[in-house]
C-alpha cells in the first residue's frame, strides 16, 4: 500500500496528545464525580459511573475517527487499474494578413497587434495540435511549418510584420495555396489528421484566382475558417521609417486613406458560421469551440497500470465513527435529563 499525499499522514502525531488530553479530563471529571457523589446513595454513584463510562466512549470513539480520516486524507492506494492514455491531434494553419492596412489602429493597439495576441491564445487552448503559420500580403510564404512547439511558433508570430512581405498588396488566393501546399507536406506518418484553415484579415483583397483556392481546399477537405480584424468606421494606415511614424498613407491626390473592415472576401472563404470578428465578442474563442467537436485524429495510445484510490473506506469508517458518538452524546444528555 502507498499514499497519495503521505504527508497528511504527519497529522497522526497528534493523535498521542488528543488522547493524553482526553485521559486527562476523564480523571479529572470522575475524581469530581467521586467527591460529589462520595457521601451518597449506591444508585447514584452507579450513575456517576456510567456517565463516566459513555464519555470515555466517545473520546475513543473520536481519536479513533480522527485516525481513520487522516488516513483517508493521505489518499491511499491500493491494487492497479488498467487506463489508457491517448493523444490527439488535427493540423491547423493560420494565415496572417501583414499587408501595410494591418498597422490600422482602429482598434487598439492596432489590427496586427490585436491578431497576434488573439492567435497566442488559441494556440495555448488548442494542446496536443499542430499548428503553422503563413503570412501574406501581395505574396505568402510559410513562416512556420506544422509543429507542436508552442515557443517556436511564438517566436515566428512575434515576428510577422510588413516588413516581412516585400510585395505590397493582399493576395488571399496565394495565402490559401501555401497554407495547402504546407498542409499536403506535413513530413508526418500516421493517420491523417483532421485539417483546418484558419485566416486573419482585415479582408482588404487586391488579387483574383480566390474561388481556385477555395474550391481546392474544399475538395481537398480542409475546413476554412476567418477572422476579420477592423472596424467598418477604419482607420488611417501609419507610415514608418526608421522604427519612427512619419504620418499616414495617402493616395495619389495626397488624401488619406482610410482602411475598413471588409468582411466579404473573408465570408467567401468561411461561410457565416466560420467567420468571427476580433474587437468583440470571444474572438477565436468561437473558432477553437468548433474545433473542439471536429473527430480529431489518435495518432498514439498508451495504457499504463496505476494504482487505485481507496481512500473511501477509511473516509465512511471515519464519519461512522464519528456519528456513532454523535449518538452516544446525545443518549448520555438524555440520561441526564
Amino acid at each position: 500500500m502507498s499514499f497519495k499525499t503521505p504527508e497528511a499522514l504527519w497529522l497522526l502525531l497528534l493523535i498521542p496528545a488528543t488522547v493524553f488530553l482526553f485521559a486527562f479530563a476523564a480523571r479529572k471529571r470522575t475524581e469530581a464525580l467521586r467527591l460529589f457523589f462520595g457521601g451518597r446513595d449506591a444508585p447514584e454513584q452507579n450513575f456517576a459511573t456510567k456517565v463516566a463510562r459513555v464519555r470515555r466512549w466517545r473520546g475513543f470513539l473520536v481519536v479513533l475517527g480522527a485516525i481513520f480520516l487522516i488516513l483517508a486524507l493521505a489518499g491511499p492506494l491500493y491494487g492497479t487499474s488498467l487506463r489508457e492514455a491517448r493523444q490527439e491531434s488535427l493540423d491547423l494553419i493560420i494565415a496572417l494578413d501583414v499587408s501595410s492596412s494591418m498597422l490600422a489602429e482602429d482598434v487598439a493597439p492596432s489590427r496586427l497587434a490585436r491578431a497576434r495576441l488573439a492567435i497566442s491564445r488559441l494556440v495555448d487552448e488548442r494542446v496536443g495540435d499542430r499548428i503553422g503559420l503563413v503570412v501574406f500580403a501581395g505574396d505568402a510564404f510559410l513562416q512556420c511549418p506544422l509543429t507542436t512547439d508552442r515557443s517556436a511558433f511564438r517566436l515566428f508570430l512575434d515576428a510577422a510584420s510588413p516588413d516581412l512581405v516585400g510585395t505590397p498588396g493582399t493576395d488571399f488566393a496565394n495565402a490559401l495555396f501555401t497554407a495547402r501546399a504546407a498542409l499536403a507536406d506535413d513530413g508526418q506518418a500516421g493517420p491523417p489528421r483532421p485539417r483546418a484553415v484558419l485566416v486573419v484579415s482585415d479582408g482588404e483583397d487586391h488579387e483574383g484566382r480566390l474561388d481556385d483556392a477555395i474550391d481546392a481546399l474544399n475538395d481537398d477537405g480542409v475546413l476554412l475558417f476567418a477572422a476579420g480584424v477592423g472596424t467598418e468606421f477604419g482607420g488611417p494606415i501609419p507610415v514608418y521609417r526608421g522604427g519612427q511614424q512619419i504620418g499616414f498613407k495617402t493616395d495619389a491626390s495626397g488624401q488619406e486613406v482610410t482602411s475598413r473592415l471588409q468582411e466579404g472576401v473573408l465570408r467567401d472563404i468561411a461561410g457565416n458560421d466560420g467567420l468571427v470578428r476580433l474587437g468583440t465578442g470571444n474572438g477565436l474563442a468561437e473558432i477553437s469551440a468548433r474545433l473542439d467537436r471536429l473527430d480529431r485524429a489518435v495518432f498514439d495510445a498508451e495504457q499504463f497500470e496505476t494504482s487505485a484510490a481507496r481512500f473511501q473506506w477509511p473516509l465512511a469508517f471515519g464519519l461512522f465513527l464519528l456519528l456513532a458518538e454523535r449518538l452516544l452524546a446525545l443518549r448520555l444528555i438524555k440520561t441526564e435529563d
